[in-house]
């Protein structure tokens, strides 16, 4: 397999480290003097992505350079553009001079303008097309003509259903108001008899109370005049006193009942079922007024409906009538005008004047085309690569100049006194710059279409450039008998400063995984098959615990199983020579180029350089 420039990178620093190893052996010397020290390495277990990448050089290219020339000689009367300038497609680039090739354009232009004036002359109201036209503004004419008839039946069926309804409306309305009229007559009917029973009722009531009102007031006048009698006695005696005692109690009582006779008098004068009576009567009879109101309210609306839908059903049978009036109008002007415009004119002047009329177009057309063809414009977006040509020169068309000058390109050249073939200018397409690289056969086995990848370039060493593959060639190239794949990458992002033929480093992805359980690959250990890492537990001590290994990247490895992201596993140990009466001690976290350094062998598999390319 040939070294690429990270293999060897990675070649380069066994022997460093090898030889760096055995200057400390020749310096220190056997062990005989010291002891040997066990150093402790650890690395955490954590979760994020794990990758594997191939890394090659090539060089930025254009795909698409285009040779522009001019479609016509000519004297070069203006160059618009400069080398390096970003150009749009139709863009003008250059003119040549332009004077016969215009003259000639709008003689043309003015013999097409006659020819077809006499010919339009001749067919008018003749061509096909201007019959099928009036045929089309007749029917149209016609269809105008049941549209305003049909427009008049709609309007007439209008007024004849709204008279049924309308006047139906009204025969309702006043039917209502009867029967409101006799709801009315009969609701006073019986609230009157209502309040003649209960004013009955009351002075019937009032009379027996009276009557016992006025037998009270008799006997409490009589009771009056015994107790004077009978405790005016002097000297009283037992039997006066007590008479006297009795007649008070007596006359008391009476006083008591015609107070009582007194109010209930009073209650049936304003006895409430003659009141309660007489406002049913009142509400009632408002009531049944303010019914026949709105019932009156509803004739007088139905009747103003029907007057004023009458009248616009009238109003709309008037335009109709007129619509019918002015579409059959309408209909006989469009027959008589078709009339006039189909009287065809003779066959061989119409062919004669067609003839000319086409013949005009074609010189017309060849004009335009040597007028246009003085202005050379982009085929296609692009930047400007090299001119051929200054202005004064004469150019020829499809070449370059047919004399001696010096070029206005990249750099200075002297075209002889022939034509060349190398064009006016050429355009350079940079908004689509590419990369293409060799990989030898086992890595490009790896690398896919759309695989993303990282560009670097020596002319820009601060930036990097986002990249992806477009192509994987299918054949390949044998250098040094190294079997090599060419690779095209395209660039994702356009920027000026990059230049097709820069040296590019090239970094492409070949395989990935995100948000996975990762390790130092040197803290994966196998044993029968199964592979498993040295958890460090609380108390120092360490426990196998057994995983699955996923994807093997370029430091780190994809591990499931009991484990989590934090854990702290043990990698394997580093022996290294001490001195008599020295400690030495190192550790580890097993991550980037120091677990790399350090884990086992010269490159243990522990990361840094030793998985960016085999």
């Amino acid at each position: 397999m040939r070294l690429t420039k990270w293999s060897a990178a990675n070649v380069v620093l066994a022997v460093v480290a090898l030889s760096g190893g055995g200057l400390a052996y020749a310096t220190v010397g056997a062990p005989s003097t010291g002891t040997a020290k066990t150093v402790a390495r650890t690395a955490t277990i954590s979760s994020g992505t794990v990758m594997t990448t191939v890394s090659t050089s090539g060089n930025v290219t254009a795909p698409n350079n285009v040779t522009v020339s001019f479609a016509t000689s000519g004297t070069l009367t203006e160059v618009d553009v400069a080398v390096g300038q970003a150009v749009k497609q139709g863009q003008v680039l250059a003119r040549v001079d332009s004077t016969v090739a215009k003259a000639s354009y709008d003689s043309a232009n003015a013999q097409l303008a006659s020819a077809q004036a006499k010919l339009t002359e001749l067919q008018q109201g003749a061509t096909s097309l201007v019959k099928q036209s009036l045929q089309i503004s007749n029917a149209q004419a016609q269809q105008q003509v049941v549209s305003a008839q049909t427009s008049l039946a709609n309007a007439k069926a209008s007024l004849a259903f709204d008279q049924t309804n309308l006047a139906a409306a009204i025969t309702k309305a006043q039917e209502q108001l009867s029967q409101d009229q006799a709801t009315a007559a009969q609701d006073t009917t019986t609230l009157e008899l209502a309040l003649g029973q209960a004013q009955t009722q009351t002075a019937n009531q009032l009379a027996v109370d009276q009557a016992q009102l006025t037998a009270d007031e008799g006997q409490a006048s009589t009771d009056s005049a015994k107790k004077a009698t009978d405790c005016a006695i002097s000297p009283a005696t037992p039997t006066s006193t007590a008479d006297c005692t009795a007649d008070t109690a007596a006359y008391n009582k009476d006083v008591t009942a015609v107070a009582k006779d007194t109010a209930t008098v009073s209650n049936d004068s304003t006895a409430s079922s003659a009141t309660n009576a007489q406002n049913s009567l009142t509400a009632g009879q408002l009531r049944d007024q303010q019914t026949l109101q709105k019932d009156q309210d509803a004739i007088t609306s139905a009747e103003t409906a029907q007057a004023q839908g009458v009248a616009k059903d009238n109003q709309a049978i008037t335009n109709a009538q007129q619509q019918v009036t002015n579409s059959q109008l309408s209909l006989e002007s469009t027959q008589n005008n078709n009339a006039q415009k189909t009287a065809a004119p003779l066959a061989s002047d119409v062919q004669t004047d067609q003839a000319a009329v086409e013949q005009a177009q074609v010189q017309l057309d060849t004009a335009k085309t040597t007028l246009d063809a003085t202005a050379l414009t982009a085929p296609a977006d692009g930047t400007v690569g090299t001119i051929n040509e200054t202005v004064g020169q004469t150019v020829s068309a499809g070449s370059s100049s047919s004399g001696s000058s010096t070029g206005t390109g990249t750099g200075t050249s002297t075209s002889s006194n022939s034509s060349s073939s190398s064009g006016f200018l050429t355009l350079t397409n940079l908004t689509n710059l590419e990369v293409v690289a060799d990989i030898d056969e086992a890595d490009a086995s790896k690398v896919v279409v759309g695989a993303p990848a990282t560009v670097t370039l020596n002319a820009l060493p601060t930036k990097e450039f986002a990249a992806h593959v477009i192509e994987v060639a299918n054949s390949s190239t044998v250098v040094s008998n190294v079997v090599d794949y060419q690779i095209t990458f395209s660039l994702d992002n356009a920027d000026p400063a990059i230049k097709p033929g820069m040296t590019a480093a090239v970094t492409v992805t070949t395989a990935k995984a995100d948000g996975v359980l990762n390790v130092t690959s040197s803290a994966v250990r196998t044993a029968g098959g199964a592979s498993y890492v040295l958890v460090v537990q609380p108390d120092g001590t360490q426990k196998q615990i057994d995983v699955v290994v996923g994807l093997k990247g370029n430091t780190a490895t994809e591990i499931s199983g009991a484990v989590k992201a934090g854990d702290t596993v043990a990698l394997p140990a580093t022996v290294i020579p001490t001195t008599t009466g020295t400690t030495t001690t190192r550790t580890g976290t097993g991550t980037g180029v120091g677990a790399g350094l350090g884990g086992g062998a010269v490159f243990g598999g522990g990361g840094g350089f030793g998985g960016a390319r085999g």
